[in-house]
Formats: C-alpha cells, sequence, structure tokens
C-alpha cells in the first residue's frame, strides 16, 4: 500500500509539470491582429502601391487571427515582396510559393491555407506580383 501512495505522490507533480509545459507550448504562439486603418501598401520588385479600402480589409481577412510562431523556413523573404500596414507590420510573402508569411519586425511566422495563398496570390496579382519570384 505504501509503494502505490509514493508512486502516486510522485505521479502527481511530474503530471502537474507535464501539463503546464504543454498548455505553455501550445499558447507560445500569439494570435495576429492586424491593426491600423489606414490602407495597405505593397511592395514588390522596387515598386510601392496603396491598396483600395477593400482590397485592405480583404487582405486583413486573409491574415487576422492566425498563429504565430518562431522558426526557420528555408522560403526566401524579401521586402520587396511584402505587403506593409502602418509603420509596425511588414510582412514578407514566401517567394517561393510556401504558404508562409513573415512578420519582419516580430521575427514570426503565419502559415496560410492554399485557398487563403491563391486568394492573396490573386490580391496582389494586379500590381505584379507572380510566385515563384525567386
Amino acid at each position: 500500500m505504501k509503494t502505490k501512495k509514493k508512486i502516486l505522490l510522485s505521479a502527481v507533480p511530474i503530471i502537474a509539470v507535464a501539463a503546464v509545459l504543454l498548455s505553455l507550448m501550445l499558447l507560445r504562439g500569439g494570435r495576429l491582429a492586424v491593426g491600423s486603418e489606414v490602407p495597405a501598401e505593397v511592395r514588390f520588385a522596387d515598386s510601392v502601391y496603396t491598396l483600395s479600402s477593400d482590397d485592405t480589409e480583404e487582405l486583413r481577412g486573409i491574415f487576422a487571427g492566425k498563429r504565430l510562431y518562431r522558426d526557420n523556413p528555408s522560403c526566401g523573404f524579401d521586402e520587396n515582396a511584402s505587403v506593409k500596414f502602418g509603420d509596425s507590420q511588414t510582412f514578407c510573402i514566401a517567394k517561393d510559393t510556401c504558404p508562409i508569411v513573415y512578420w519582419k519586425e516580430k521575427d514570426e511566422y503565419i502559415k496560410l491555407g492554399e485557398d487563403e495563398k491563391t486568394q492573396l496570390y490573386d490580391l496582389l496579382k494586379p500590381f505584379g506580383f507572380l510566385f515563384p519570384c525567386v
């Protein structure tokens, strides 16, 4: 009986620590909130374009609520293929068709679904964005 009690008493702290570590890993990355009511700017091949309010809202909808995470993907990112919301949110789009976007100021990434990536490409195509653009 004493052995079972010792095992139970030693297992409880281990389980508690594991639960805390798991919750920290799951909550580590925050959710992306695209701020600023100003129109977004897109930058491609050294040209800068200002999006209409409708296109800006569509872009916010694509990015909003995505989970942020830290990584070191092999996709190429560059400000010459980016979208900017105000002065604090520069999102560099993977130049090799990976569905990943890099938030430069935070040094974090978001992953898009294939449908969202297609929607993003369609939105940016009139401004000269062609992918892959490596």
